[in-house]
């Protein structure tokens, strides 16, 4: 994406990172901002605070093609990804989960789970546990924390260890370690493709935003505001989510791309319509409460 938008504008581009909430917050206290554009969206804006980030212009709020959904004055999506639930097919011999009730129902489908769990400030899947018990996708928000950790304790027997890192859940989905998962789809897919024995659902997954930010202050900040705008570019996020399998944000990208290979990515609106959008404001207000709350389940 990069160099085509380098010899398109001129405009040279510097890869460095990756952003955290801390060195960014660092930059603008001090006013030495070494960055101009961020990839972190909703996920790194709530938690630290919309002041130390710019606003959008207008023509980057209503791009056609573009849920939304997926603006706000403070960032604009340019893919998605999916955590999504999985299973090792062997292991279930033929059996297919359909959703996350099917998940906890270890009679049913036997063996061992695993779960995102509470590590570098990664929320753990408190949505899942939610949807295994019959809680509506429009109505996970706010949060039911106690409903939630009751689900996580009904599973914890049969769950060997929680995982906190994206290879994780298929290095044990693999091994036979566990027969189910929550993971990445994209993971995934490289894993089918190596010929392991796995297969998934859309149902119930949760479809999250890969997004452009600008720090406030950035020295260049309406170069940023180009190659973002280039980045949602139809023809730009066909070449380029063509070759990769997240989303992309700008549905019109969809017409341009191969169709076998639009249907299999987590924006695609058959996909899409299946999962739920994460909700990232309402874990900027509890991230912090919910972290320490599970990390003191896991442990005991």
């Amino acid at each position: 994406m990069f160099d085509p938008f380098s010899k398109e504008t001129g405009i040279e581009v510097a890869i460095a990172g990756p952003p955290t909430g801390a060195k960014i917050k660092a930059m603008v206290d001090t006013g030495n901002i070494e960055w101009d554009l961020i990839a972190g969206g909703p996920s790194i804006v709530l938690p630290l605070g919309r002041d130390y980030f710019e606003p959008l212009p207008d023509r980057l709020l209503n791009i056609p093609g573009i849920d939304p959904s997926y603006v706000d004055k403070n960032w604009l999506t340019y893919y998605l990804f999916s955590i999504v639930m999985a299973w090792n097919t062997e292991a279930m011999k033929g059996a297919k989960p359909e959703g996350w009730a099917d998940f906890w129902d270890v009679r049913k489908f036997p063996g061992k789970r695993t779960l995102r769990g509470a590590d570098q400030g990664v929320p753990p899947d408190l949505e899942f546990a939610l949807l295994s018990a019959g809680v509506a996708p429009d109505k996970l928000y706010p949060v039911d924390v106690e409903k939630a950790f009751a689900q996580l304790g009904a599973l914890k027997p049969n769950v060997p260890q929680w995982w906190t890192s994206g290879a994780q859940p298929g290095q044990m989905l693999v091994s036979g370690q566990v027969s189910a998962s929550s993971i990445f789809a994209g993971r995934l897919d490289a894993l089918k493709k190596q010929g392991a024995p796995l297969d998934f659902t859309w149902n119930g997954g949760m479809l999250q935003l890969g997004a452009w930010s600008v720090p406030k202050g950035a020295r260049n900040k309406e170069a940023a505001f180009k190659l973002i705008e280039y980045s949602v570019r139809p023809d730009v996020q066909a070449a380029v989510w063509s070759k990769y399998n997240n989303g992309p944000a700008n549905s019109k990208a969809m017409e341009l791309m191969d169709k076998e290979w639009a249907r299999t990515l987590p924006s695609h609106p058959a996909n899409a319509e299946l999962q739920f959008l994460y909700g990232a404001d309402w874990w900027s207000k509890n991230r912090n409460e919910v972290l320490k709350r599970f990390q003191t389940f896991a442990s005991t």
